[in-house]
């Protein structure tokens, strides 16, 4: 025997290999790890409640689309609305458009069937982007498959957060 692997001491598992059998090496053991890990990765989405998934894609969405409009509102130099359909809800789709103008491309956007929305119809976003509140800051809440998703704008910076996140 003229090397560590042939001897054996190059396997994992060397107590107990006889002639014939053959441990992993650490090469090998490793990789069927990130192998396993992979798969999880793959797996552990698919296996959450649609509902739960929903209401947490949905409060992503509308909190990327905010930040849209506060950046349409900065780089154009007039206000954005970000508008949730219809008037007095419940909530079934939202848009976002200049103040006085049609809605922006790609939009009205649907939200889920299983997710409930509660908030402000409107938030406006102004050109200098700050948001014009009422209050310091505003919450609009998306509720599905017993799960609760905050988005949280900020007046001052109309800046967007959603908890958790």
């Amino acid at each position: 025997m003229s090397s560590a692997t042939e001897s054996g001491f190059g396997r994992l598992g060397r107590g107990g290999v006889g002639q014939g059998q053959r441990g992993l090496t650490l090469v090998e053991a490793v990789a069927a790890l990130a192998l396993l890990a992979l798969l999880l990765a793959v797996a552990v989405p698919n296996l959450l409640p649609a509902a739960e998934l929903e209401a947490r894609v949905a409060g992503r969405q509308v909190a990327a689309d905010a930040f849209l409009a506060r950046q349409l509102a900065v780089s154009t130099g007039e206000s954005y609305v970000l508008e949730f359909r219809p008037s007095g809800g419940p909530y079934t789709s939202y848009a976002v458009r200049r103040e006085a103008g049609p809605d922006e491309p790609d939009f009205p956007k649907e939200l889920p069937p299983g997710v409930h929305v509660t908030g402000p119809e409107r938030l406006r976003f102004l050109r200098s982007g700050e948001a014009d509140l009422a209050d310091a800051e505003t919450s609009v809440t998306f509720a599905g498959g017993g799960v609760t998703v905050t988005m949280q704008v900020f007046r001052r910076t109309g800046s967007v957060r959603l908890v958790p996140p």
